[in-house]
């Protein structure tokens, strides 16, 4: 009888040279492990103290609205129109809230935005309420996604003073705090993309994994659509294996069925979305300012370094395998489509789009500084990895503690807040059945309350007259919740009236038509 050892060779094939030489992956130090839960519960505590779960702008009560309406067993609701309007010839426009659109193939309301956050935030919201269950799940997407940089590193053979270096820097980076504080998606994608490329590396021994690697993929796509552009970086790492790409792709099938039929049902077939035709946004004139942009803000949020280490990794025999341009190939993907938007360069924040992104490059920088190690690091064998991890960490703190002090990062909260205070006085001083005039808060308005909202920015004078005139003979007030930069183009311009100002939330003004 052969002795296990020879019987585990005759079944397991040897690794492949590649594979041999990936570095070794001693267990980290228990005081390494201790300090890094106790940084990882002090960086949630800081977001927890910053952070808002709010229906607000366009996107987060879109997104919020659309979860009570999962929350409810519902994907579409009927447009609220006050009665006394249906004789009216109506434009379904005037009264569809921010974050929610009317189509075609139906008369109902439905949300514009992908489902993924909103079965997330139902969920949280059903076991939690709708005022703590959104602010779980947006901490724990948070911290879910730096607990799974760190893994990742490790599963790619790094050091673990390398792979805490990877969590600090993804931690820090402002994009990644902003995104965080708030009802977005960015941090939700991230961290499913973060899974997918944990799942694809241990999709290798087993087919459970890559099952599981095919469903947090499904799960990315459903939160963000364009997540289905890291697929072939995800088979490059699982290996062009039958048995393996076929557990990957029976993971995504639930996923791509919701998908399809949601898509179906709400906006009239399976490759649809409420976004309509995003294409148009699109054009190669944008690629010159928009690969300015990003490497400009890149080099500012992250260690600058970082854009050259995985240069150094491809020239490297021992780091240049499977994993390198699995990676690069998911960087290559999702920046290279946003390169080609017409808005990705309007600001800082629209780096968020290719927050997915961003792991995958400090992963890539990291197996560089492994590259290096192995070179001419290798005469300080025990110093090198953690003297350049703790640099690393330390120039992207020092980073991030600038910009989100200078950007007011943290002032993201403080805005959103503005848009439930000004709901609370709706709610205290409007009466029920009123007609609300407003727009940049008109899904807070549609959250928040039962009212019908009327947008100001859809109708023409003459338009509002009319519905006015009708709202005030069936005895429906008519109030407006307007910013006070909207003023002059709201009450002053489009919605002509003799108007009162009877309450303020910041700079949210309610207003009632005398």
């Amino acid at each position: 009888m052969s002795p296990p050892d020879s019987l585990s060779s005759a079944v397991k094939p040897p690794p492949s040279a590649a594979e041999s030489n990936r570095p070794a992956r001693p267990p980290a130090p228990r005081w390494f492990i201790w300090l890094g839960w106790i940084a990882l519960a002090g960086y949630a505590a800081f977001l927890g103290a910053n952070m808002t779960a709010v229906a607000g702008g366009a996107d987060s009560s879109g997104y919020l609205n659309s979860a009570r309406l999962f929350a409810a067993g519902k994907v579409r609701t009927e447009l609220r129109v006050p009665p006394e309007f249906s004789g009216l010839e109506l434009k379904r426009t005037h009264f569809t809230p921010a974050g929610l659109d009317t189509f075609p193939i139906h008369q109902d309301l439905a949300p514009v935005y992908p489902t993924g956050l909103p079965l997330h935030l139902a969920l949280s919201g059903r076991l939690l309420g709708w005022k703590a269950g959104p602010l779980f799940m947006q901490l724990l997407a948070a911290v879910a996604a730096i607990w799974l940089c760190y893994r990742t590193a490790r599963e790619l053979g790094l050091d673990y003073a390398l792979a805490g270096a990877a969590a600090v820097m993804l931690a820090a980076f402002p994009v990644f705090i902003f995104s965080s504080i708030q009802t977005l998606s960015d941090t939700l994608a991230t961290t499913w993309t973060i899974a997918a490329l944990l799942l694809a590396q241990r999709g290798r021994a087993a087919p459970g994994w890559a099952a599981a690697c095919g469903a947090a993929l499904a799960i990315a796509v459903l939160v963000r659509p364009t997540n289905v552009l890291i697929a072939p970086a995800l088979v490059v790492l699982l290996g062009f294996n039958l048995r393996r790409l076929a557990w990957f792709v029976l993971g995504g099938v639930p996923g791509a069925l919701w998908l399809g039929l949601y898509n179906h049902h709400v906006y009239g077939g399976a490759l649809r979305s409420g976004y309509g035709d995003i294409f148009a946004a699109f054009g190669a004139e944008y690629f010159a300012p928009t690969a300015v942009h990003f490497t400009k803000w890149l080099a500012l949020f992250l260690p600058p370094v970082v854009l050259a280490l995985p240069f150094v990794a491809l020239a490297c025999r021992d780091t240049r395998r499977r994993e390198l341009p699995g990676l690069g190939l998911i960087v290559a993907a999702i920046t290279g489509f946003y390169l080609f938007c017409a808005f990705s360069h309007d600001g800082w924040e629209y780096l968020r789009y290719i927050m997915p992104a961003v792991p995958a490059l400090i992963l890539a920088a990291l197996l560089g500084v492994e590259a290096l190690a192995r070179g001419w690091g290798a005469r300080w064998p025990h110093a090198f990895r953690p003297v350049v991890a703790l640099a690393l960490g330390l120039w992207a703190a020092g980073n991030s503690w600038h910009w989100t002090r200078n950007l007011h990062v943290l002032y993201v909260s403080i805005y959103e807040r503005a848009y439930e205070e000004a709901a609370g006085l709706v709610r205290a001083r409007v009466p029920d059945h009123a007609l609300m005039v407003c727009c940049n808060i008109s899904g807070t308005i549609y959250f928040y309350t039962g009212m019908p909202t009327l947008l100001f920015d859809s109708v023409e004078p003459e338009e509002f007259v009319r519905y006015a005139a009708l709202a005030r003979s069936a005895g429906r007030p008519v109030y407006a919740a307007v910013f006070d930069i909207e003023e002059e183009d709201s009450i002053r311009r489009r919605c002509p009236g003799v108007w009162t100002r009877v309450a303020s939330a910041r700079d949210i003004g309610i207003w009632k038509m005398e």
